[in-house]
Parts: C-alpha cells; sequence; structure tokens
C-alpha cells in the first residue's frame, strides 16, 4: 500500500510556523483559539521536539468535528474517529482534549478505556508528556492520573466503574480503542457516561479506535453501522497557500449528531510498502487487516501455515540427561457416547543446542482414550516419573484444570518443581509467543507427526494486544501438544539456562 499524496512534513510545517507567527502578529501574543494553529503550535511530541504537524485528512476532519450551529453549540455531540495504525489517532484525541480543556474554565475532561493502565498509558500519556515538552506549560499541577489547568479544568484518566461514574457533568469523554468494549461493565460505562443535558451543545464525547471482531464489539459494531449509513461528506479544501486537497475518498460520514471517520487507506508520509510488508509477515491476516485496514474481521483464523512449522525442522540430537528442561502437559478429559476425549500431551522444551536465545522440543507424548470411556492415568504417570528420573527437568508445568492432584502428587514426593500454568492472560501472551517464535524460525523440532498434526489443526481467537488463543479448527481435531508446547516454551524462555 503507498501512502496517498500529500504534502510533504516539511511543507505542512513551514505552513504552520508561517500562520502561527501570523496570527501572534495580530493578536499580540494572546493564547490561540483555533483548534488548527493551538495543535499545531502547543502540542508538543518527543518524535519533533515541538508541536505535532498536522495532515490534509486530519485537519479538515477536526474542523468539521468542531463545527458550530448557527446558535454556537456543537453540530456533533459524537465524534467517532475509526483510522488504521500507526495514524496518530491517539495523540490527535489527546490534543483535542487538551484543547477543550485550556478552552473550558472550570471544566471537566475524562478519559477511559478498557481499564485504567490503558487508559492512562495511551491519550492520558501523550496528553501529559505534551504539557511536559511544552515549555509554556509549567505551571499545569499533574499527580497520579489527574491534570488541572490554571483556569481550574481537570483531565483524568478513569478505570470503567459505572456506578461510580454515574451522573457526570463532563465538558469532553473520550473513549479509548473501543474496538475492545466486549464486557457488560463497559456497555454499562458507555451507557452512564452520557452527556449533561446542562451542557448540551457545548460538550462531546470522543472515540479513538481502529475496526474490532465482528459479533464481539457491540458498542463499535453499532455506531459503525449507524455511521456508514448516514451521509458521506466530502471534506475537499484549498488551504491558505492555495494548495488543494481532494479528500472527495475519505470515508467521513455524518448522521444526526454523530460525525464518524473510517478512514482505510494509509495517508501519511511514515506509512510505507516497506513497513506494511514487515508487519504483513508478522501478523495474523485477520489482525493485519483489522489493524491495517480497519476492516472488521471474524475473531477465529488459522494459526500458523503449514510451511511456518516444516521451516522449524532441523535434525536435532538425542537430549542429554544434564540439560536443563521443562516438562509441559496438557490435560485430557473423558469423553462421552457422541464424541471422543480430548487426548493428554506432554512435551519437553528446552532451550536450542547451538542458539540459546531461541528454543527447541526434544520430546512429545500423546495418550487418548477410546470413545465415551475415560482415559486411563496409569501409564501417563509412569511415563511422566520415568521422564522426571531420566532427564534434568527443571518444572512440571500443567494446566490446572485436570492436573492439579496428578502435580500436587510429585511436588509432595519431593521429585519436581510444579507450575500452574493459569489459562488466562499467560496462555494470550504463550500463544502469541510460540507463533512468534515459529514465524522467527526461533523454534526447533523433529517433525513429529503428531505435534505437527496438532499444530496443523489448531486455529486462534484474537484478544487484540492482550494475545490470542489456540482451539481447534473443528470438534473432532487435536491441539492438546500445541497448547503444551506453548506453555513449555513459556516457561523455558523464563529461566536462563
Amino acid at each position: 500500500m503507498q501512502p496517498a499524496r500529500s504534502r510533504s512534513r516539511s511543507s505542512v510545517q513551514i505552513q504552520a510556523e508561517a500562520e502561527l507567527e501570523r496570527r501572534r502578529r495580530e493578536e499580540g501574543d494572546k493564547p490561540l483559539t483555533d483548534l488548527i494553529t493551538w495543535i499545531q503550535s502547543e502540542f508538543y511530541i518527543p518524535e519533533l521536539n515541538g508541536p505535532i504537524q498536522l495532515y490534509p485528512y486530519q485537519i479538515a476532519t477536526l474542523r468539521e468535528s468542531q463545527a458550530k450551529d448557527s446558535e454556537g453549540n456543537f453540530k456533533y455531540s459524537l465524534v467517532v474517529w475509526g483510522d488504521i495504525k500507526k495514524s496518530a489517532k491517539s495523540s490527535l484525541a489527546a490534543a483535542i482534549a487538551l484543547y477543550r480543556a485550556f478552552h473550558t474554565k472550570w471544566g471537566s475532561v475524562k478519559i477511559i478505556a478498557n481499564d485504567l493502565k490503558q487508559a492512562d498509558s495511551r491519550v492520558a500519556f501523550y496528553l501529559r508528556r505534551a504539557i511536559e515538552l511544552n515549555p509554556r506549560m509549567t505551571n499545569i499541577k499533574q499527580a497520579n492520573y489527574k491534570t488541572t489547568l490554571p483556569n481550574h479544568t481537570t483531565i483524568e484518566a478513569i478505570p470503567i466503574d459505572p456506578a461510580g461514574e454515574a451522573g457526570g457533568n463532563d465538558d469532553f469523554i473520550c473513549f479509548s480503542e473501543l474496538w475492545a468494549a466486549k464486557h457488560k461493565a463497559l456497555e454499562s460505562m458507555w451507557s452512564e457516561m452520557t452527556l449533561s443535558p446542562m451542557k448540551f451543545g457545548k460538550s462531546q464525547r470522543w472515540v479513538e479506535t481502529y475496526a474490532g471482531f465482528s459479533g464481539e464489539s457491540p458498542i463499535l459494531e453499532r455506531l459503525y453501522e449507524r455511521g456508514i449509513k448516514g451521509e458521506k461528506l466530502d471534506l475537499s479544501y484549498t488551504d491558505e497557500a492555495g494548495t488543494y486537497h481532494d479528500l472527495a475518498d475519505l470515508e467521513i460520514y455524518r448522521d444526526g449528531q454523530m460525525l464518524m471517520l473510517w478512514n482505510t487507506v494509509p495517508r501519511l508520509p511514515w506509512q510505507t510498502s516497506a513497513y506494511y510488508s514487515q508487519e504483513e509477515s508478522v501478523l495474523l491476516p485477520t489482525e493485519f487487516r483489522r489493524m491495517h485496514k480497519n476492516e472488521w474481521v471474524g475473531s477465529t483464523s488459522k494459526f500458523v501455515e503449514k510451511v511456518w512449522w516444516q521451516n522449524c525442522y532441523e535434525s536435532l540430537p538425542a537430549l542429554d540427561s544434564r540439560e536443563p528442561c521443562i516438562l509441559s502437559a496438557d490435560a485430557a478429559k473423558g469423553g462421552d457416547s457422541t464424541s471422543p476425549a480430548d487426548c493428554f500431551a506432554l512435551v519437553v522444551i528446552t532451550r536450542h543446542p547451538n542458539r540459546r536465545d531461541d528454543v527447541a522440543v526434544r520430546y512429545c507424548g500423546i495418550w487418548q482414550a477410546e470413545k465415551g470411556q475415560l482415559l486411563d492415568y496409569g501409564p501417563i504417570d509412569t511415563e511422566i516419573r520415568r521422564l522426571l528420573a531420566t532427564f534434568a527437568i527443571v518444572e512440571f508445568t500443567y494446566d490446572p484444570y485436570q492436573l492439579h492432584s496428578m502435580a500436587m502428587d510429585y511436588r509432595r514426593e519431593g521429585l519436581v518443581k510444579t507450575f500452574e500454568f493459569k489459562q488466562t492472560e499467560p496462555r494470550l501472551k504463550a500463544d502469541k509467543q510460540l507463533r512468534d517464535f515459529i514465524i522467527a524460525r526461533r523454534i526447533a523440532h523433529d517433525g513429529n507427526p503428531i505435534l505437527t498434526e496438532h499444530i496443523d489443526n489448531a486455529n486462534v481467537t484474537n484478544h487484540g494486544e492482550d494475545g490470542i488463543r489456540i482451539v481447534k479448527r473443528s470438534a473432532n481435531l487435536k491441539v492438546d501438544s500445541a497448547i503444551a508446547t506453548s506453555q513449555g516454551v513459556a516457561r523455558c524462555l523464563y529461566y536462563n539456562f
């Protein structure tokens, strides 16, 4: 993908500086109130060691977002800024939040995300950073998650707390990364954080995000469906230097008091073909489309391509009994009369014999019950004890769902240190890490056919930046050894073998 035609960064900066100088001469260096001029003179970013510079589609959309009617009220009470990844959408949300705060006395600005860490680490962080970088903002108080301006307006990053935030009287409310708003508390928060009727026409809700997962991002999906059914706007304009900016292709819509930008193409100089080639090589296809094309996608996709796993094949030496290793297990559950039982998988993971930052699968064992039968754990226990007696197993890591009792037996007997591998966030991170290692050929295997089959059977559910989860492509396929490998790799890398 190539970036759309635009003026170079230097020409944009030159024009902004000239406009700023002209305004200052005319207004006697009074505070500037024009949104675009203010952002390009006061909102600092470290990349430029000075103010951020805006590009034509950003300028046009920002101006439209702040348009007012004949009575001086905002035309839009809700602005959805949907843009592709690395388009500075969080920085722009921070810039307009700070602008609105500076131009509202005794006001309230709230920044909300899916948790307090996310709210404070993106939009609020960029806002605080801009204050710290700007030498004209040294008199602003910042403490914890709250910023107080000289005009007594406060800016807060807040967690999801629908009851605690009910009945607010805010001037500007920013929701960051709304694609991830999937839970009931988040939906309740969206409902509670409505604008006060006392500030009707003077306040706004702002959403910055890219696309989510179809059927799993209910708030954003409703807004998107509403937006694209609205009136498409043409924000083409001629700037003061006489340059015409053709924005007829920009996907921006108006529906009543909602304005929605839904940009799907790169329009900025740093969004190069080389950058996208690199991103496409490391991301799941669905994630690439969602983040870099702003497309709605399904939440399930293939774990890895078969050739990626084949590329990791190596002729590995026999495992030395002194080599530190991790024994990882994914437990089985009994089947019923209509479906086969899941299988029980054991894998042994070590650091790579020649590349100590990489890993290797040195053993894979599989057991499966007959259809409608419970699994016999006797032979499995015997094999685990053999492995513990034969190799330098540092840790036995396991899915606690079925294996807690067995693991506690090994610990009580002093056979091995055990680790309960939680199947929530740690699994999401581990499954993504395994995928990354396969793509980068940082994991070696000896071609074990069952492990290869399980890797090929695996799909993943996408959990955004939290990671991915390995799942079966269909109910009758097995992925247990793939999951055991994911857990084992994560724990092997934890230790400095």
